[in-house]
Formats: C-alpha cells, sequence, structure tokens
C-alpha cells in the first residue's frame, strides 16, 4: 500500500492512495516561517518525521513531496515525487481541510519578505555593493579629473609635467596657488617658468580649488571602500584572496551575485565570466570562443606569451573553484595556493615557449575571420 506525504505553510499532511486524511502534523504559529526557512534550506523538520514515523508501519511506500533526496530520509520506505497526487490534491481544496487560501497566501508572503531580508543581509552583498562603488567612483574621478586638467591649464598650464592623476589632484588641493605647488615639487617643473605672479582672479582660483579638494576626497574615499573590501574579502574568502586578490575576487563575487553562487559554478563558467558578449558573438556568428574573461586581470594569465593564456586560465579557474568550496563549504585554508598556482602557470610557460602550428593556424584563421567581418561592414555602410 502507498501512502502520500505533502505540505503547506500550516505543517505536514499524509494521504492514502484514496486521498482520505490519515495524519497531519500541524506547526505552531509563532514557528511557521523558521519553519519555511528550515524546509527551504533541505532541512529535514520535526514534524516531517513525525509524520513518517506514525504512517511507515501500516504502509509499503511514502511517497513524499520534498526538495531533499531519498537518502536523506534513511528509510527504505520512502520515494520522492515532487509534486504528487496528494499535493495537487490539498492544493486544490485547502477548504475542505479548515485551510484559508487568503491566510496561506498571506504567510508566503511574509516568508518571500523573509527570504529577501536574509539575502539582504549576508556579508557577500555588501562586498558587492562595495565593488560597484568603486566602479562608479572610478567613472566619476576619471571625468572629473579630465576637466580639472582642461581647467587648471588655463592658470598653471606647466601642471601638465605631472602625468600621475593622484599626484595632481593632491597638489592643487592642498596648494592654494601656483607657487605653492612649485616649493612643494621645484624638481618637476622646468626652470623657466615665466610669470609667478597671480595673475587669476582669486574667485575663480577659489572654485578650482574648491573642485580639486571634492575629487581628493573621492579618491581617499575610494581607498577607504578598497581597504574595507580586503578586509571583508579576508572574512568570507581568505582562500579567493590568497589565490587572486582582494580586487579581482571581490569582482569575481560581484558578478556571479554572491559567494555562494560563486561556489556552484563550473570551472568552466568561472574562466570565461565577464566575456559574456564574446560567447554569445562566437555562439551567433561562430567565432573564436573566449579563453578567459575577468581573471584576465590576473598578472600571471595577462603576463603570459599569449598562446599559453588560455592554459593558465583554465588553471587559474580550476584553483578558483576550489579555493572558493574551501571558503563556504569546508572553512579550511589552504596557504600554498598562490605558490602552487605560480609554480603550474610557470610549468605551463617552460613546457610550451613557442607557440604550436595549430596555434599558429587558429590565430590566423581569427585574422582571416575579423577582416571579412569588417569588409562586410564596410559594404552593408556603402549601401
Amino acid at each position: 500500500m502507498e501512502c502520500y506525504i505533502t505540505y503547506c505553510v500550516k505543517g505536514y499532511f499524509a494521504f492514502n492512495s484514496e486521498n482520505e486524511l490519515i495524519s497531519e502534523k500541524l506547526f505552531q504559529e509563532d514557528e511557521i516561517i523558521n519553519k519555511l526557512a528550515e524546509i527551504n534550506d533541505k532541512q529535514i523538520v520535526t514534524e516531517e518525521l513525525e509524520i513518517i514515523d506514525e504512517v511507515k508501519s501500516d504502509y509499503d511506500e511514502i511517497i513524499i513531496e520534498s526538495n531533499k533526496r531519498s537518502s536523506d530520509y534513511n528509510n527504505d520506505k520512502v520515494t520522492i515525487k515532487t509534486p504528487n497526487k496528494a499535493g495537487n490534491y490539498l492544493r486544490s481544496n485547502y477548504d475542505k481541510f479548515g485551510l484559508d487560501s487568503d491566510d496561506i497566501s498571506k504567510i508566503y508572503r511574509k516568508f518571500a519578505i523573509y527570504k529577501i531580508k536574509k539575502e539582504s543581509a549576508g556579508e557577500d552583498k555588501h562586498l558587492i555593493q562595495a565593488v560597484n562603488s568603486i566602479e562608479e567612483i572610478d567613472d566619476a574621478i576619471s571625468k572629473l579629473t579630465e576637466t580639472i586638467r582642461e581647467w587648471y591649464a588655463l592658470y598653471f598650464p606647466e601642471m601638465d609635467v605631472v602625468k600621475n592623476n593622484e599626484t595632481y589632484i593632491k597638489l592643487i588641493s592642498q596648494n592654494k596657488t601656483k607657487e605653492e605647488i612649485i616649493k612643494t615639487k621645484p624638481d618637476a617643473f622646468p626652470q623657466d617658468i615665466i610669470d609667478l605672479e597671480e595673475d587669476i582672479n582669486p574667485i575663480d582660483l577659489d572654485i578650482m580649488n574648491n573642485y580639486a579638494n571634492s575629487i581628493f576626497e573621492l579618491q581617499k574615499s575610494r581607498k577607504n571602500i578598497e581597504n574595507y573590501i580586503d578586509s571583508k574579502m579576508e572574512s568570507i574568502a581568505p582562500n579567493l584572496r590568497l589565490l587572486v586578490g582582494s580586487t579581482l575576487g571581490a569582482k569575481l563575487i560581484s558578478h556571479a551575485g554572491g559567494i555562494k553562487r560563486l561556489a556552484i559554478y563550473p570551472s568552466s563558467t568561472v574562466q570565461i565570466m565577464g566575456a559574456e558578449k564574446a560567447l554569445f558573438r562566437h555562439l551567433k556568428s561562430g567565432d573564436n570562443p573566449p579563453k578567459y574573461g575577468l581573471i584576465y586581470q590576473h598578472p600571471q594569465v595577462r603576463g603570459a606569451k599569449w598562446w599559453n593564456r588560455g592554459k593558465i586560465a583554465r588553471t587559474l579557474a580550476g584553483m578558483i573553484s576550489l579555493a572558493v568550496r574551501r571558503d563556504v563549504f569546508t572553512k579550511t585554508f589552504d596557504k600554498n595556493a598562490a605558490e602552487e598556482f605560480k609554480n603550474k602557470s610557470e610549468q605551463i610557460e617552460k613546457d610550451n615557449p613557442f607557440p604550436t602550428k595549430t596555434t599558429k593556424k587558429r590565430k590566423e584563421e581569427k585574422s582571416k575571420s575579423k577582416n571579412k567581418n569588417r569588409k562586410g561592414k564596410k559594404k552593408r555602410n556603402r549601401r
């Protein structure tokens, strides 16, 4: 004989093969959300165990609606089938069992809000926002610095010799006039600057200094967020931080949408994360598939010979997957991971000092396909 076990927000229900209710184990009102959270996390709750124990002596097979595996129940009679016929019957006839559809909908809404709050409270969510903030600040600083360089050149064109943007902004924000700037870094400027007299309206100079101060504050904010990301990575992903560094590790977590999602990605996905456009182009037009995405920013990949980058990127992606899984699941720390990857990449470079014929041929085919695409675009533009 078979029996069917299903559940809703109120508790667990057992039915026989004729859809007759044979047992029920209801949740306490103040524990409903917690029970649903445990079920969502693939845990076997007390009420589920109780109802199985109650029916197992009278039935040969127990068919359960569940998000778990049969082996999790440690019972030979248990079979998983989602949905099963009792579940469909219960959801279609809530009123027969004293259940209010509106009340059930309200509880599901509360549980959805609970899940959102729980997920947003994760440390990796703060990390993702910090990474996004860094990117926004970088864009803003780049545009604002370009503007201040053009503007300040009207007053002190010789400042163009200062190529580092951070130094440029710091000099302007901390020194009111060109004379003060020259005294601060006398070796940086030519000796034959013609006019050191005040040749600008003080109001214009104040505005430029204030503008530079705003950019300088943004630069300080960026450094603070960068330090925050480093400490956060050390806390939640020490293995990944050691292997690829705080910045790249945080970008990978951000791109995946969370550290748990990154942990369950296969290494082949990790390898091309960030190169989605190239992947879609490959699927659409048959161009060569991308060999790396964000992980190209790792110095061992970026600094490798072009014919070895794919091999090194594949090795790194595999080690990233292992590192993240240690951080999420086993909570162990491998202090030798970075050194191991360095040795592996050096060995790849040593074993492949020259490109193979196949590699050269692929590169030639790639350049030919690019030329064809360019010619095709030119023809379409002429039309």
